[in-house]
């Protein structure tokens, strides 16, 4: 497995839903469950702990050897989450995506 090919599994966990594959439905992430969810801290830290989630089996199966992600608010909706990643090789990846949640203003 070359470093690419991990880059590659990493961007697809954190884009593509849980659910969304066919033969394997545990795959991806939960961010969609935000959507409804109030603009605050809880929020926040769902958010992480989904991307951690959705990362989990790459530490399970020693392609990465850590995971970190991180999220703030970018605007009252939405959410930026950066995660930075360490793959055995030591070489570390990093990725950002928008989510979307529920604004404070509509709870």
């Amino acid at each position: 497995m070359t470093f690419d090919d991990i880059k590659q599994e990493v961007e697809l966990s954190l884009t593509v839903a849980k659910g969304s594959f066919f033969k394997k439905p545990e795959f991806g992430h939960r961010f969609k469950e935000l959507l409804k969810a109030v603009a605050s801290e809880n929020t926040r830290i769902r958010a992480v702990k989904y991307a951690e989630e959705a990362l989990q089996w790459l530490l399970d199966i020693k392609h990465l050897k850590s995971v970190e992600a991180f999220a703030s608010y970018d605007s009252a909706d939405r959410l930026l989450i950066n995660v930075e990643c360490v793959a055995y090789t030591g070489k570390t990846i990093t990725f950002s995506r928008f989510v979307e949640v529920g604004n404070v203003r509509n709870s």
